[in-house]
């Protein structure tokens, strides 16, 4: 049985139904905690809930003895249901307060099933079964299906029950309704265990969380009371709350944690403060590199806290080895009793474990196996501190103990209201608070300096205004994330929920991803239903749904985000949500990929040649110079014409014939190769990423990104006669033939990939975009087949031109706070000839960020891919939105949390009536941020979710309802005779009124 924090043997939670700090509280009889009064428990004012538990004990000990005294005298094969029942689980609930509980002949009838419930307790359904029945598995000839699967499934489905109890005598589990959870949610309690081994402790908490009171209705008996009425969800309330505290408290602390290991580190590392002076080693790769060890740290955390991280197969001499001298717990009581010293031994233990779990075999003499994926970059690393920076080099470094026990004490301890320590509940850590946590991390800039006294190492809040579009990090709450999946990605499961292998070619992607929570949240339903057709349960065990998760990860989960740091935290969440006890970490480097999903082109676009708008001058450029450019690069797409015996007609037509597009086919082959091996082991794992590298490093990879990127920078190349030879439609032709550009225009083309950092989706995603062979789901617009059969995401909605409030905000108050904007125009001029050079430096830096804003807005507005949205003044969300129906297959589903102007604004109106005119608006539902669901958005900006479909075949777009259809049903066709699930829209586009995801009556 796993632990519980570090309290508890014989208790486990599943579903973060309740966190541990609550558990402990509820066990203690905290005063604090709401219900928790003797006379709560119907006990006398003045009765102690301790004693009263003392009483219950000593009583049934005595009976549990007794009962296995009966059963061992039972012959082998008999289930014991009746003794089990009659003379233990009963005479216990009788104990705990709940009297004669009523058995159910026939069990429970819903929604046309049968549930065999054996008894009923008011609201409270009890299935009680026999000493010998398996709680998580059908027994021939007794259950149909599981008894957990069963329950689970009828609590989800009821509204009039909530909250259930399920027990074989054995192990006792206390289970809620899960809808929104997705997946099982219970408490688990080893009664073997306890009364076996007299575990009083668990006893403790068991008696208080299991006695009936809990279940009562504690509202007035007026017929207004509810099923959640009752103290186990008032205490569910007061974990939430305690749990948001708590979250804001552990965000600072792992910010503590990080500058009291930078600070360590390079106290006791002179090689590494030298680095940092001589430049050879950034400040932000140093940033990177400690984030990095705090996320290994965070994931042997949740890893141990759940019982995963040891072989399931090691001795048990091995694992107390490793839980006494090598565990990241012993660790943890050590830092708050300590403060530490300058011996550096505690971290060597550490250090070896993360290099056990980066090598192949693991260490079998800790039990450890090896994990691959976060801590594979540690296997064959040189010993010693090199004078080099590269990878995991803190791992060769010493750090004092004073400092690791530090940082460990901030990452894994909050403060309660009283002033008191307490540990964080890591075991339920899931991805929804690790990318809250960590999100912010990911906007603080590191500095690197000495104090006076020794090198000190800081994080700093950003100033500008401008970095937070170009992260992508958003957190989203988790209830707008089940909403927006109900319409955007519950369809496409039900299309493929044909066969379990066919789930598996789900893919979803998220073009922003930040943490992964929308990808994490994705997986988990995936999993559950590729677990439910795999047991046939339609509630199918947490260990079923474990085992399908990390199929789900590994094959059918893509993400992108401009910010490596967050691109990192994703797959951190996605492989502690897949972790199995054995087995290693998925391999993410081919699906997870850091790049600007907004700025790339497409095989269409490119076979086009570059279009006049990339020779736009923008801040910088020299006008006279640019528009020779765009002559030059008129004659020379004319000659590219006369040469083909076509005509370009329009900007977006191509010179090719769709057979002749720059085609993609052996990447795809080599991508497909490289996902089909299997994995069995960290071997295996390393022969993906190294069919990977192949991939990544091949010359035809290489070519077509190079043409892709060359054709991109065209845009934003410096037009002045003092610049590099500038790209034009003769310069990519060449490029696809094999020339090779100077060593001067290659540099320049160097530094704008890394300053822009384009992205390609059928180079960086082959085998979803298969391109150069029409195939039957080929996208015209883009030029290539396929696409994700499901978008989804948050991304950033932010303004692409350069705010220069915002700018100066921070860097320089006058200017920021000038009377009006030609008054700021004019004092941001005056810095450029100002006698401070800190001045002239910031109207420098300026002028940059100035021209990166125009180029992102040239290439958004004028490279063709954002013909609907890329005008006026441009908001990343609505080019977002844009990217996802590009992205996704004709029979898939794009669906996105966006500001209500996707279908208000005018710059978004072309956007809107093409998803009318064409039938591929499936939903959109407004709400007003009144309840600060983003709590630094004003709370009456409006947002939507929103959801579409992919491209529709011409047959599909002739469709038109028979009628307006009642509410929840499906419209029907007239000339096809099928139906589709877009019921919120009419066709002419006048909006029905609906009921939005927060209750609100609205047009959606």
């Amino acid at each position: 049985m796993r632990n519980v924090g570090n309290a508890y043997l014989a208790v486990d939670v599943q579903g973060s139904l309740l966190p541990q700090d609550v558990l402990s509280r509820i066990a203690a009889a905290d005063r604090e905690l709401p219900g928790m009064r003797p006379e709560d428990y119907h006990l006398a004012a003045a009765e102690r809930l301790g004693d009263a538990a003392s009483r219950r004990w000593d009583y049934l000990l005595g009976a549990y003895r007794a009962f296995r005294d009966r059963l061992a005298k039972l012959p082998e094969g008999d289930a014991a249901t009746t003794l089990t029942r009659d003379r233990w689980l009963l005479v216990l609930l009788n104990e705990f307060g709940f009297g004669r509980v009523p058995y159910q002949r026939g069990g429970l009838q819903l929604a046309g099933k049968d549930f065999p419930v054996s008894h009923l307790w008011h609201s409270v359904p009890m299935h009680l079964l026999g000493w010998h029945s398996d709680l998580d598995r059908s027994v021939p000839g007794v259950t149909k299906r599981a008894p957990q699967s069963m329950l689970q499934e009828f609590l989800n489905l009821s509204d009039d029950h909530l909250w259930g109890v399920l027990s074989n005598g054995r192990r006792l589990r206390i289970l809620r309704d899960s809808t929104a959870l997705v997946g099982s949610a219970y408490v688990e309690f080893d009664l073997e265990a306890i009364f076996d081994g007299e575990l009083y402790s668990e006893f403790v908490l068991l008696y208080t969380l299991l006695h009936a009171s809990r279940f009562e209705l504690i509202a007035p008996d007026d017929g207004t009371a509810t099923c959640a009425d009752c103290w186990l969800e008032k205490w569910r309330a007061f974990a939430a709350e305690t749990g948001l505290r708590a979250r804001d408290q552990l965000r600072d602390g792992v910010k503590e944690a990080l500058e009291a290991l930078g600070t360590g580190f390079l106290l006791a590392n002179p090689k590494l403060r030298e680095q940092l002076a001589a430049g050879r080693l950034g400040r932000d790769d140093f940033h990177h590199e400690l984030l990095r060890l705090v996320y290994q740290l965070i994931f042997i955390f949740v890893a141990e806290d759940r019982g995963a991280l040891l072989d399931p197969a090691a001795p048990q001499d091995v694992r107390d080895r490793y839980a006494t001298w090598f565990s990241s717990r012993r660790l943890r009581r050590l830092a708050v009793r300590r403060s530490g010293d300058r011996h550096g031994d505690l971290w060597k233990t550490i250090v070896m474990v993360i290099k056990a779990l980066g090598a192949d075999d693991g260490l079998p003499e800790l039990g450890l196996p090896g994990l691959g994926g976060l801590f594979y970059r540690t296997a064959g690393s040189p010993q010693g501190l090199t004078d080099e920076p590269r990878p995991d080099q803190l791992l060769w470094c010493d750090l004092p103990n004073e400092a690791l026990l530090t940082a460990i004490r901030k990452m894994s301890t909050v403060r309660a209201k009283d002033g008191r320590p307490r540990d964080v509940d890591f075991q339920h850590l899931g991805a929804e608070e690790l990318g809250s946590i960590y999100e912010s991390l990911l906007e603080l800039v590191p500095y690197a300096e000495t104090n006076g006294v020794g090198p000190k190492f800081e994080l700093k809040e950003k100033v500008s205004g401008n970095d937070r579009k170009l992260t992508g990090s958003y957190y989203t709450p988790s209830s707008l994330i089940e909403s927006l999946l109900d319409t955007a990605l519950d369809p496409v499961i039900e299309a493929h929920a044909k066969s379990p292998e066919e789930l598996l070619t789900i893919t979803v992607c998220d073009p922003a991803c930040g943490s992964g929570h929308f990808l994490v949240a994705a997986a988990r339903r995936i999993a559950k239903r590729h677990a439910a057709m795999l047991t046939g349960e339609d509630e199918p065990v947490p260990s079923a749904v474990r085992e399908a998760m990390r199929k789900v990860v590994a094959r059918c989960i893509y993400g992108v985000d401009i910010n490596p740091l967050a691109a990192e935290l994703a797959k951190v969440s996605l492989w502690i949500e897949s972790l199995e006890p054995g087995k290693p970490l998925a391999f993410l480097d081919a699906h997870i990929k850091v790049g600007n999903a907004l700025l790339g082109t497409t095989p269409r676009l490119i076979a086009a040649g570059i279009p006049d708008g990339a020779f736009k001058p923008i801040e910088g450029d020299d006008r006279s110079y640019a528009s020779a450019l765009k002559k030059q690069n008129t004659r020379e797409v004319q000659r590219v014409s006369r040469e083909t015996g076509q005509t370009r007609r329009g900007e977006q037509e191509t010179l090719f014939d769709d057979a002749e597009l720059p085609g993609n086919q052996k990447l795809a082959e080599q991508a497909r190769t490289l996902a089909a091996i299997p994995v069995s082991g960290v071997a295996d794992v390393r022969e993906q990423e190294r069919r990977f590298h192949e991939l990544e490093t091949s010359d035809e990879l290489k070519q077509k990104r190079l043409v892709a990127d060359a054709w991109c920078a065209a845009f934003v190349w410096r037009k002045h006669a003092e610049a590099p030879e500038a790209i034009t439609t003769a310069t990519i032709r060449g490029l696809e033939t094999g020339v090779t550009l100077a060593s001067e225009r290659a540099e320049e083309l160097r530094r704008l990939i890394e300053q822009y950092r384009f992205f390609h989706w059928h180079l960086e995603f082959p085998e979803v975009f298969p391109a150069g062979d029409p195939g039957p789901d080929l996208n015209p617009a883009a030029g290539w087949s396929g696409g994700f059969t499901c978008v989804l995401g948050n991304p950033p909605w932010e303004r692409v031109k350069i705010q220069e409030k915002e700018f100066f905000a921070g860097r320089n108050e006058a200017v920021a706070n000038a009377k009006n904007a030609a008054a700021r125009k004019k004092a941001i001029a005056a810095l450029a000839t100002s006698r401070d050079e800190v001045d002239r430096l910031l109207f420098a830096e300026f002028t940059n960020e100035l021209r990166q804003a125009d180029g992102w807005a040239l290439l958004l507005r004028d490279s063709g891919r954002y013909p609907l949205t890329g005008r006026g003044d441009i908001n990343t969300y609505a080019v977002f939105a844009e990217t996802g129906r590009t992205i996704t297959a004709g029979q898939g589903r794009v669906g996105m949390v966006l500001p209500t102007g996707i279908a208000t604004d005018a710059t978004t109106q072309f956007f809107f009536k093409d998803m009318v005119t064409t039938k591929t608006l499936a939903s959109l539902y407004d709400f007003e941020n009144e309840d600060k669901v983003f709590a630094s958005v004003h709370n009456q900006f409006r947002f939507c979710l929103w959801t579409g479909t992919g491209r529709r075949s011409p047959q599909e777009r002739r469709c038109r309802p028979t009628r307006r259809p009642p509410t929840g049903l499906r419209r029907s066709c007239r000339s096809c005779g099928s139906c589709r699930p877009a019921r919120r829209w009419t066709p002419s586009g006048r909006p029905w009124k609906r009921t939005t995801p927060t209750g609100r009556s609205t047009r959606s």
